[in-house]
């Protein structure tokens, strides 16, 4: 293929750091959720080889509504057209507040990487454990309130070629 040397303007949009993937088929996910890409679906995060982390569910579509939601779970059915989605954060959010992080949370360790081997935030430590990082701990308040900021998708592929 050869350079472009004549003008197109390809359609485009800014990143808004919300974007919506399809559900992998009879999972199930809820706001809230860590979600990661696997064969193209969205699925729990799970530190998988194949599963690249995306963001936080923050909305879906409703199977049973037909809708929209945000107060939800939302199921995948890959024989529906169009497939139910879920809506992520890829924004690279802050989780604050967090009371559960393990590892022992100190200010020393603001700036060390987070990682999960589950979708549940809840699951989120400071230790590695052969687990791809999903973010950084960027506040420490007290052992039980930190904060969290997640990687883009982008960030996070990087990670994987570091």
């Amino acid at each position: 293929m050869a350079d472009r040397t004549t003008p197109k303007i390809y359609e485009r949009r800014p990143s808004a750091g919300r974007d919506a993937f399809p559900i992998a088929n009879t999972v199930t996910l809820a706001p809230g959720t860590l979600v990661g890409l696997a064969a193209g679906y969205a699925n729990h995060w799970d530190n998988g080889a194949a599963t690249v982390f995306v963001g936080i569910a923050i909305a879906g579509d409703n199977i049973a509504t037909a809708a929209t939601s945000d107060q939800s779970t939302w199921l995948g059915d890959t024989s529906l057209t169009p497939d139910p989605e879920v809506h992520v954060d890829t924004s690279g959010t802050t989780l604050m507040h967090l009371a559960s992080v393990a590892g022992t949370p100190t200010q020393a360790k603001v700036g060390d990487l987070i990682f999960a081997t589950s979708s549940d935030p809840e699951d989120i430590t400071l230790t590695s454990t052969t687990s791809h990082p999903i973010g950084w701990m960027v506040r420490f308040r007290s052992a039980t309130d930190v904060d969290v900021r997640l990687f883009t998708a982008s960030e996070a592929l990087a990670q994987l070629t570091a």
